[in-house]
């Protein structure tokens, strides 16, 4: 599975209803049959995140498991392209979706958080 590059769109991460999911570290999902675009908020950080070219049958596998988060671990995370959709406000730090102006602070756009841990 070939990996693709994905540019962000302001308020892309609005595209996707996403729905409550009983699991412990997972809040949310949601698809996008037609553009094969899973939406997955996580719990405890709030991240959300668009996998691409999902097939609607892992989405299904995925509503249908006994552990979302295991599901998660073994058929998604590292098989898709990912692109977080939310970021932190650097003037704030308020929690918001990237590419879009900060609704706690109004003065900044909220911009992707930097994952890479470099000291």
């Amino acid at each position: 599975m070939t990996k693709r590059t994905i540019e962000h769109t302001p308020s892309e991460a609005r595209t996707i209803e996403r729905f409550k999911i009983d699991s412990s570290n997972i809040s949310s999902v949601g698809y996008a049959e037609d553009r094969r675009v899973l939406a997955i908020q996580f719990l405890h950080s709030g991240l959300v995140l668009h996998y691409y070219d999902v097939p609607a049958e892992v989405f299904e596998d995925f509503g249908k498991a006994t552990s979302r988060g295991a599901f998660y671990a073994r058929n998604i995370r590292g098989k898709f392209t990912a692109k977080p959709m939310s970021g932190l406000c650097p003037k704030c730090a308020a929690w918001g979706y990237i590419g879009e102006r900060c609704e706690d602070c109004g003065t900044a756009t909220i911009r992707e958080v930097d994952r890479t841990h470099k000291p």
